[in-house]
């Protein structure tokens, strides 16, 4: 009989994280509804991708707890757990899907498609380093080979899992998989090597505490003795079992206890009390989707209808056990039902059948023995090869720490060859850094001069270049127009009505000379800054009065409604500069008719002044670079094609910097734009 392996491999293969916090606590269904209630709350919030790999998570966990309840929901669950995974490139998640996938498949027959799906998930979590994974799914790689009957697949899977627990301190897993090692050895009637794993695993679980573990392996313990004919103690160990699973009311390791607590009973001609355990036991599994568990109980049924003399009832559970078993090709179980369905015939003075089914009988005794030859040399030899392999790798281990160790020693002798080397180096060392150091001070003081050098060319080049083109043209066409008057080729009537627009011009050279003047001075030497207390309403009634006519011109109604009290601490002329350009600016942009204002807001330390205007506004993509000194000789032309130089502003951010203050704009392309400029109340 196979079920003790059987139940331990499938009862522990999916542990999760979230399983793990819920799975000694509460019975199944309220595992699955807490879970449930997890998940939902996850699926609301899937903003990042560590939101959704949550969510997966939870998903995977939630499939786990349908192992027994629902293989259906199993499926679904995982199916949609492979697709978000693959969706996201979550290795992890693809391989606890796949994992799944590969049980549903086992429960459904198919141990060929469920063996490759499972070594393409180990894949995935060796590339995910996802080590739980990894130990996980050899473990399940383990039993699905030992279902089918390749022991040497199945210890290989093991060891290779056991390796990796115990590397990683992992006692829990290391406690699973040498459990189902155990149940392994327990298949090839090597029930020695079984019961001295057994006594490891329980020194496992005493170290973890957890009374479920403990149980768990005393269940399993209590198969080897019942196969044994050590029915004492198997009674001892499978009670101290049902008491821990009863108190946890763990319905899946209890409906396996019960069927064993029976087969004892059986084994002592208590067959009336036998299906007593056995009833219990099927009601549980009622509820639960375990085949496997089933055909051990069925087994067991037919052996205590036969116990009673019932051989119609025991005929009956000794055919569903066969079917599951073919479906299964589970041979230890068909080997039990086709002695039982033997004895039934016999009893039943059918000797016909009874002869088939003795025959059915030795032919899968055959076959289970054949199996046993073949893989109990196999398991031994991958025992074997495994070990050498380890040893030949801790011999590598070993060879490459030795080479590292004579490497360790020449490198020891090499840095004392080196030090005093050093030592002899260390005098001419500090003569050189001497000379290096007065190196680098006459290179720092060579890249300033050359910095400063690269200014003033750069300064230069943006004074010719204004000159040539802002300042040369007008006084070009002043002087051609004067050349013309003097030569009698304008009459003077003609001349006059040329006077408004020569002065116009003449003021407009005026404001350009004075901007590029201050502009050339911050630019080439960082100008004079002598912060005094500046009256802004004065500084703004002058400059507005400066600028009356141009505002005339295009009847732009210009408002001063800064306070009287707006003092700020900062160099007046410069303060002067900034207003008057504002302003200039303000008219330059605004339509005929429109308005300008200029105010001032007070603050616990500062004022903000700004200059509105009702003009055309300013690209927002033009805004950040309005203020910029690379674009200090743009062109830009008002509303009625007034031409400017580009250096009122970058000048003004300048001027206003120097002064411990800030300056920026807000514009509505098409409304017009507010500029502020912030300034201290006092200095600093």
């Amino acid at each position: 009989m196979n079920i003790g392996l059987h139940k331990y491999l499938h009862k522990n293969i999916f542990l999760f994280t979230i399983v793990f916090i819920l799975a000694f606590t509460v019975n199944s269904q309220t595992k699955i509804d807490s879970i449930t209630a997890l998940v939902e709350n996850a699926s609301k919030n899937l903003k990042t991708k560590e939101d959704k790999k949550q969510y997966i998570d939870l998903l995977t966990s939630l499939a786990s707890h349908y192992t027994y309840d629902n293989i259906d929901s199993l499926k679904s669950i995982s199916d949609k757990v492979y697709k978000l995974s693959n969706n996201l490139n979550y290795k992890k998640g693809k391989a606890d899907a796949i994992a799944h996938l590969a049980y549903y498949n086992s429960y459904q027959g198919n141990s060929d498609l469920a063996i490759e799906q499972l070594n393409e998930a180990l894949k995935l979590a060796k590339e995910a380093n996802y080590v739980r994974g990894q130990i996980n799914i050899l473990n399940q790689i383990g039993s699905e080979n030992a279902y089918v009957g390749k022991n040497s697949e199945a210890l290989k899977a093991y060891l290779e899992g056991a390796d990796i627990a115990e590397a990683n301190n992992n006692k829990v897993l290391l406690s699973f998989i040498k459990d189902n090692t155990a149940s392994l050895y327990a298949t090839q009637k090597d029930y020695a090597q079984s019961i001295a794993l057994y006594e490891e695993v329980n020194k496992l679980n005493k170290e973890i505490g957890n009374p479920i573990y403990i149980a768990e392996t005393y269940s399993n313990m209590s198969d080897i003795y019942i196969k044994t004919n050590q029915l004492d103690l198997a009674t001892e160990y499978i009670d101290n079992s049902i008491a821990t699973f009863e108190k946890e009311n763990d319905k899946e390791w209890l409906s396996y206890c019960y069927i064993n607590k029976a087969r004892i009973l059986i084994k002592q001609n208590q067959p009336e009390f036998a299906l007593k355990w056995l009833d219990i036991s099927e009601n549980i599994l009622k509820d639960l989707t375990d085949d496997r568990t089933i055909i051990s109980l069925e087994n067991a049924k037919a052996k205590a209808y036969l116990g009673l003399n019932n051989t119609e009832k025991a005929e009956t559970s000794v055919n569903k056990a066969i079917e599951i078993g073919s479906r299964f090709n589970l041979l230890e179980e068909l080997e039990e039902a086709y002695e039982t369905l033997y004895l039934i015939h016999k009893k039943n003075n059918d000797s016909d059948l009874a002869l088939k089914s003795l025959e059915l009988f030795k032919k899968t005794s055959d076959s289970i023995l054949r199996r046993e030859n073949s893989n109990s040399l196999g398991a031994f030899k991958t025992r074997t090869e495994y070990e050498r392999q380890k040893r030949d790798t801790e011999a590598e281990a070993k060879k490459e720490i030795d080479k590292h160790q004579n490497y360790l020693f020449l490198a020891i002798a090499a840095l004392i060859v080196l030090s005093f080397i050093l030592l002899l180096i260390k005098i001419q060392a500090n003569t050189r850094k001497k000379l290096y150091n007065q190196l680098i001070e006459q290179t720092e003081v060579l890249k300033k001069r050359e910095n400063e050098l690269e200014n003033i060319n750069k300064t230069k080049d943006k004074l010719f270049s204004i000159i040539g083109h802002d300042l040369r043209n007008p006084i070009a066409a002043l002087q051609s127009l004067l050349d013309m008057f003097v030569s009698k080729d304008v009459e003077t009537e003609d001349f006059l009505s040329f006077i408004p627009k020569l002065k116009s011009d003449v003021d407009a050279l005026f404001f350009t000379l004075t901007n590029l003047l201050s502009w050339s001075r911050t630019q080439m030497n960082g100008g004079s800054t002598t912060p005094s207390n500046a009256k802004m309403y004065n500084l703004a009634h002058n400059n507005i009065n400066l600028l009356s006519e141009l505002a005339e011109n295009k009847n732009i109604k210009i408002t001063n409604s800064i306070p009287s009290n707006t003092i700020v601490w900062a160099d007046k002329n410069q303060m002067s500069v900034v207003v008057r350009n504002l302003l200039s600016n303000a008219i330059k942009f605004t339509k005929t008719g429109g308005n300008i204002t200029i105010t001032a807001t007070e603050t616990e330390n500062s004022w903000i002044t700004s200059v509105q205007d009702s003009g055309i506004g300013i690209k927002p993509e033009l805004i950040d670079e309005l203020f910029s000194s690379d674009n200090a000789i743009a062109v830009s032309y008002g509303t009625n094609n007034e031409k400017g130089t580009g250096l009122g502003l970058p000048l003004c951010k300048e001027m206003i910097t120097n002064n411990q203050g800030t300056i920026w704009v807000e514009s509505t392309l098409g409304e017009g734009s507010i500029f502020y400029f912030e300034l201290p109340k006092t200095g600093s």
